[in-house]
């Protein structure tokens, strides 16, 4: 099983509206609303993929009976820390002319020592019961890097830690020597402070982190580029589909969903990293993870090509 963490959820809604101006009046063509956050995003494409697993967080009860009629739309498996408020509302506008996205998010509700307590015996019990465990996402108000920190610590030694995070998160989830880490290439550069211009600066940068932090994988996303899986001893590439950008929203999420699927059951690493970057490309294909209802990863999975990272095809 797969346990997904996702600390500060959301309520995302989407709207669409052809030829967005800001100080106009804009017409929506097209509303769209689910249950959100990375870890949950992460649960629901796992669930397109017959992987079991589950979805545990804090979630807020004064609007609760709103997310679980979300859930019923793509229902996944929960577990969640009831806190007294509203889950927040993110909204994203999309122009589908310009391809532009704009994305308004709430800072979402504030928990207390009760809710940590409560948040660590479910990783702490989860963990115990999966082989891996994923932290995605932000942290929700009244949650400091220590605090976060000491929920990393709670995972179970025999449950793999992978991480999906940026900026403070992502640096304090190395401390605990993650199993697999997903920055996208922006994230990298900002963990590391530096610019990465060429595939072997992005190599090099990830093996130090590797080395330093004992690391077994870096999936990095990057974009129309493609994307790269990086460990100790191997660098693996690979393309993007050629496709009609409708959203990034949850592309990252789909892709790290599709990989550990696929490892999970091959432990191929080449074969995974086909796997999450096929569905990484679909997902950009919609506004949500809603694709994956209608189209499947099988039917245009051998337009992706893996190279090593001297460009040489496997």
């Amino acid at each position: 099983m797969i346990t997904t963490v996702t600390l500060n959820p959301a309520i995302d809604k989407t709207l669409t509206i052809e030829d967005f101006e800001l100080n106009k009046v804009n017409r929506v063509s097209k509303i769209s609303e689910g249950l959100g956050g990375k870890g949950i995003n992460v649960s629901k494409v796992l669930n397109y993929l017959g992987t079991k697993n589950i979805a545990i967080g804090f979630i807020g009860e004064k609007n609760y009976s709103r997310v679980q009629s979300l859930n019923l739309v793509d229902p996944i498996d929960t577990d969640f820390v009831l806190v007294d408020a509203n889950t927040r509302t993110n909204t994203k506008i999309i122009d589908p002319n310009s391809h532009d996205t704009t994305d308004i998010n709430e800072a979402g509700f504030e928990v207390n020592t009760k809710h940590i307590e409560q948040m660590q015996t479910l990783i702490s019990n989860y963990s115990k019961q999966s082989e891996y465990i994923i932290f995605s996402g932000s942290l929700c108000q009244g949650m400091s890097q220590d605090i976060y920190q000491n929920l990393l610590k709670r995972v179970d030694k025999n449950c793999r830690l992978v991480v999906d995070a940026d900026g403070e998160m992502l640096k304090t989830s190395l401390l605990e020597s993650p199993f697999l880490i997903k920055p996208n290439i922006h994230e990298l550069e900002r963990l590391l402070n530096q610019k990465l211009k060429s595939s072997e600066e992005i190599v090099d940068a990830c093996k130090t982190l590797i080395l330093k932090y004992q690391i077994q994988y870096i999936l990095v996303s990057l974009g129309e580029e493609g994307s790269m899986l990086v460990s100790k001893d191997n660098c693996l590439k690979a393309n993007a589909l050629k496709v009609e950008v409708v959203s990034t929203v949850a592309a990252g999420d789909s892709m790290l969903a599709a990989f550990l699927s696929n490892y999970k059951v091959s432990k191929n690493t080449k074969e995974a990293l086909r796997y999450g970057a096929c569905a990484g490309s679909l997902a950009v294909c919609d506004t949500s993870t809603d694709i994956f209802k209608t189209k499947t990863i099988e039917e245009v999975i051998h337009k992706i090509a893996v190279s090593n990272c001297q460009g040489e095809k496997l």
